[in-house]
């Protein structure tokens, strides 16, 4: 009798530590599990902060290019100087804030130059081209005056050809961007959902509206399933 109250106790005791151990090594899985989710969460939103960060880099050397396609480059570097010397003087001196606005009245007077010869050079192909028009109502070599109108109203249109072309490429660029981003993301969460269901944790994408330049695109950190 002594002898299987002893042997029922060993068979109590090795079954409560299996079980300790057992429950012990499911707890610190689980931990692992949630360790790896997190750290893959981290990850993920350094990639969308660097994505985000390259996408405005993108986005404003796009929108100056486009401004200087049509204002043209001088212009446009008149403006970004000006705009920067006007916040310097918010914060400038007597003597100092002197010197600034002297050299804003020198932009201002090279602004409109600028832009002066710009109109100029517009007008003067409007003029040419309504002089053409005027000579082909006297029947001079009608189809020599039409090469020369078409060859300046393509003059004309050619800041919208650059206009287009420089948006299909930032377009194209910021798509690239987006479908990296997206990729790798979604890879690198399923990894870790897949790795966490071997250590009995249940996870899945959580999607997060990210935006990128001038779009908004879904992003897919993990959230864990309780």
């Amino acid at each position: 009798m002594f002898r299987k109250v002893i042997s029922l106790a060993m068979v109590l005791l090795l079954t409560v530590s299996f079980g300790t151990s057992t429950f012990a090594s499911m707890e610190r899985d689980r931990e692992e599990a949630l360790e790896q989710i997190e750290k893959t969460n981290i990850e993920i939103d350094k990639k969308i902060s660097e994505a985000v960060l390259k996408a405005d880099e993108m986005t404003g050397k796009f929108v100056r290019d486009l401004r200087i396609i049509e204002e043209g480059k001088e212009v446009v570097e008149l403006k970004e100087k000006k705009a920067k010397l006007e916040v310097e003087l918010l914060g400038a001196d007597t003597e100092h804030a002197i010197k600034i606005r002297a050299e804003l009245i020198k932009i201002d007077f090279a602004l409109v130059e600028e832009t002066g010869e710009i109109n100029a050079k517009i007008a003067d192909i409007n003029a040419d081209i309504a002089e053409l028009n005027a000579s082909l109502e006297f029947g001079k070599d009608p189809q020599k005056i039409t090469e020369k109108i078409t060859a300046l109203e393509n003059k004309l249109d050619q800041r919208s050809v650059l206009y287009s072309e420089r948006t299909r490429k930032y377009t194209e660029e910021l798509d690239k961007l987006i479908l990296e981003l997206y990729n790798q993301t979604l890879k690198m969460s399923q990894e870790t959902i897949k790795k966490a269901a071997e250590k009995g944790v249940q996870a899945e994408c959580s999607w997060t509206l990210v935006k990128l330049g001038n779009q908004w695109v879904w992003i897919d950190p993990i959230r864990v399933q309780y």
